[in-house]
């Protein structure tokens, strides 16, 4: 409980700010890098919303990869969702 208290909560456009300046990292994946970029990803989406979760498209489009975020089914983390992804 303690440890939620000293979390700081960020932005929508801080969490993109962040995004876009790691977002290469992200959008070229390499299976050696999977667990660290995707801790540190989650680690900022959390600071944005605790019930958020993300995920990458397998396939490459257009040389990028698609970026999911997801409420996994909680309904009451659709706004949040809705109003990050906005």
């Amino acid at each position: 409980m303690l440890k939620n208290l000293f979390k700081k909560k960020i932005t929508e456009k801080e969490f993109w700010s962040w995004f876009e300046k790691n977002s290469e990292d992200y959008f070229q994946l390499d299976e050696n890098n999977y667990d660290l970029l995707f801790n540190k990803l989650g680690l900022q989406l959390s600071k944005y919303h605790k019930d958020l979760t993300f995920e990458f498209s397998v396939e490459m489009d257009q040389g990028k990869r698609e970026f999911i975020i997801s409420a996994e089914g909680m309904v009451s983390a659709f706004p949040a969702v809705i109003k990050l992804v906005e």
